[in-house]
């Protein structure tokens, strides 16, 4: 909890031009690639639900609750006998896929979940199982659900450093939505019965979105810290207005309901009672317990004395604007006079032809070799590499290391791959400066650095963009 008094690690509040950024973005990159080159397979429930089998069975494997995956055979056998079923999609294209967005890598002997995979898959499992935990509540208890879901991602999330996205004011919308639920269908749940257990579900929203407002509270030091909340925190404090207040309105319907059904029936209708009736409904006092006449046709609905549902009607209806004679009467005609058209309906059929594209044997050759660079780039981070070309054209290969990656030696086996792919796709050039050429750069030689050229003469190769 003491971390609530950090800032909160959010993607929204770091530079966008920062290595971290770029590196934790590329993770929804590869999530985005998988369900690009599978989305035939996420397109329709049933082939999601497959899919999710599939994918479990890997992430159970990587989580040690089963034996190890060797092949894509062992998956296929495993699938079935667990289901029953052939699996929907090709196991070795599904591993050919995750295997090209790093999600697993594919050994001799097993198939190895990397940890951008298990934290992919956490994400698609856990989206799946909360939307069916979503789904089985009814609408109401629904905002129930999900503001407990809020809270405890509040509690895994802002209480630990990281931000879970606004989920305080997640919490209070929740709140406004079941509120508003309740008030437009009021009568509908006092007639249905249902109208209880829905204040109860709204008071324990309630409850849960106080103690959270008054959490954040106690954490704030000083004035201004609580001035980026005081819209949030008014907005929470008047939806809980609210929903008190709808609460109380119901519950004294529902006694309104248990008085008039120990209301003596009459046997005959009082003219000048009805005519009482009407005159207080159209100037009730406040302090009033008499129900008006949409209270009481709802409360016949519940049908507590047999055949009562059939004395009146109930119909929450609104009315559209009023309808102008002449149109009403237009309508008529046209219906009394209407005569169906038998004839055929005959459509031309205009077929639009494209022109082919032709390339000359040059153009192939350009669009085969940017195809494979693009294609290269996937697999391959060059981007530092041709930021640091574009600004210097021609440049030693040490400092572009230096520029590229840095001291240490992962990032300079990475710029080196990085080097190799771009002149492999004649992105740029590579060669080895003569002897009389002036000498490396001393200041550059000089650098600390995790790693040291096996040949000195190495130093003089240049690199040059094409």
């Amino acid at each position: 909890m003491e971390n609530m008094d950090q800032r909160l690690v959010s993607i929204f509040d770091e530079n966008a031009d920062t290595p971290l950024v770029r590196e934790s973005l590329r993770d929804v990159i590869k999530l985005s690639g998988v369900l690009n080159e599978l989305r035939e397979y996420f397109e329709e429930p049933l082939k999601v639900l497959h899919m999710l089998q599939l994918l479990n069975l890997i992430h159970e494997e990587a989580l040690g609750l089963e034996q190890p995956l060797e092949n894509a055979s062992a998956l296929y056998y495993r699938y079935r006998n667990r289901y029953g079923t052939e699996p929907p999609v090709s196991v070795d294209r599904l591993l050919n896929v995750l295997e090209k967005y790093n999600w697993i890598m594919r050994g001799k002997r097993r198939i190895l979940m990397m940890d951008v995979g298990k934290r992919l898959m956490d994400v698609l499992i856990r989206l799946a199982n909360d939307s069916l935990a979503y789904y089985m509540r009814d609408e109401i208890a629904r905002s129930l659900f999900q503001a407990a879901r809020d809270a405890d991602l509040s509690e895994a999330y802002d209480d630990k450093g990281i931000s879970g996205g606004n989920r305080l004011a997640s919490m209070v919308r929740n709140v406004e939505e079941a509120v508003d639920k309740l008030q437009e269908r009021q009568l509908e749940f006092l007639s249905d019965r249902h109208a209880l257990p829905q204040v109860q579900i709204i008071v324990e929203l309630m409850g849960q979105l106080d103690k959270r407002l008054n959490e954040r509270m106690d954490k704030m030091k000083t004035f201004e810290e609580g001035l980026k909340w005081d819209r949030l925190f008014k907005k929470g404090t008047f939806v809980m207005l609210q929903g008190t207040q709808i609460s109380l309105s119901t519950l004294q319907k529902i006694l309104k309901f248990a008085h008039i059904r120990e209301t003596e029936i009459g046997v005959q209708i009082d003219s000048m009672a009805f005519k009482q009736y009407v005159i207080d409904s159209f100037h009730k006092k406040p302090d009033s317990a008499q129900p008006n006449g949409t209270e009481i046709l709802s409360f016949m609905e519940q049908d507590r004395d047999e055949g009562e549902r059939l004395d009146g009607l109930w119909i929450p209806v609104k009315f559209a604007s009023p309808i102008p004679e002449r149109q009403i009467t237009s309508a008529i005609e046209y219906l009394e006079n209407y005569k169906p058209s038998i004839d055929p309906i005959e459509s031309d059929i205009i077929e639009e032809f494209t022109d082919a594209k032709e390339w000359t044997e040059h153009e192939l050759n350009d669009h085969m070799e940017n195809a494979a660079w693009q294609m290269t780039k996937t697999m391959i981070r060059t981007e530092d590499v041709e930021r640091v070309l574009s600004l210097h054209k021609q440049i030693g290969i040490e400092p572009l290391i230096l520029e590229a990656g840095s001291e240490q030696w992962a990032d300079a086996i990475n710029a080196l791959l990085a080097i190799s792919a771009v002149v492999s796709n004649r992105q740029a050039e590579i060669f080895r400066e003569s002897s009389e050429a002036e000498e490396p750069d001393l200041e550059e030689s000089a650098r600390e650095k995790e790693w040291e050229w096996l040949d000195e003469s190495d130093r003089r190769y240049v690199v040059r963009t094409t």
